[in-house]
């Protein structure tokens, strides 16, 4: 008996993987019944100054998932948790209204608040509205500098052309915090937003320099803070959050390393 629930549960493992159908060595899978989210992503560059900040990009990955292909939950709420070796920086640089996006499209987000981007990426949803099959929804996110309600935020503007022109504008609110990771980003996605959907993927891509009073900064930047003694350092980058419609909550924290850069 031992030995066959060995092999149900090796079955089980190789479902999943399949389910994904990518290799999990730079993800973490995480599961809550048959609902299972692939939390991945990193910084980019790795090799960084061990005494003082420079630029960096962030990446996240989300992909939701069921073992069964039923349709899984609404997302209801998302966090983005960074290290806090990661600093984030907005003295200087444009922002966005929430009034200059709404109801446009991509092109026109970017024409009246390019100068505020600080990030882009994509989403993969399905919409299934009563009495008929799931169709695919697809589009682009950009990512603009904001200021709401006199904090920090990011105005996330959701834009898709299939099937149907389609736009959704999500607020990340920014604040800091003790301990392992010290900015945090949270959206809340009311069902209002996605009453008929369901995500599957969204990627999202963080970075950006520009120049203010003749010196250049980075709206991200960080260190390797590497132990006395090695050029190497292994720090947990975020941890990734994501609640469903459902009540389910599925979290997981990504380990990542970087090296001094000599």
């Amino acid at each position: 008996m031992r030995q066959r629930g060995r092999g149900v549960w090796a079955l089980a493992i190789l479902v999943v993987a399949l389910v994904f159908g990518a290799s999990l060595a730079n993800a973490e899978l995480v599961e809550r019944g048959n609902l299972f989210v692939k939390f991945a992503g990193g910084i980019s560059p790795t090799k960084l100054p061990r005494q003082t900040n420079a630029p960096i990009g962030v990446r996240v990955d989300g992909t939701v998932r069921t073992l069964s292909g039923e349709r899984p939950p609404a997302l209801r709420w998302i966090s983005i948790a960074i290290n806090r070796g990661g600093r984030i920086e907005t003295r200087g640089l444009p922002r966005c209204r929430r009034g200059q996006i709404e109801a446009v499209n991509s092109a026109r987000a970017m024409a009246v608040c390019g100068p505020a981007l600080v990030g882009s990426g994509r989403y993969l949803a399905d919409v299934a509205f009563p009495e008929q099959e799931a169709f695919p929804l697809q589009g682009r996110v950009l990512a603009f500098n904001a200021v709401i309600d006199g904090e920090r935020a990011i105005l996330a503007h959701v834009y898709g052309k299939h099937p149907f022109p389609n736009s959704r504008i999500f607020v990340f609110h920014i604040r800091k915090s003790s301990g392992t990771f010290g900015t945090i980003l949270t959206a809340a996605l009311p069902k209002s937003i996605n009453r008929h959907g369901y995500l599957k993927r969204i990627i999202l891509n963080l970075r950006r320099e520009f120049v203010y009073h003749g010196r250049r900064h980075s709206y991200l930047s960080a260190a390797c803070g590497a132990p006395a003694g090695t050029n190497l350092g292994v720090f947990p980058f975020v941890r990734v959050g994501m609640t469903f419609a459902d009540g389910r909550k599925l979290a997981s924290t990504l380990i990542r390393s970087c090296t001094v850069r000599r």
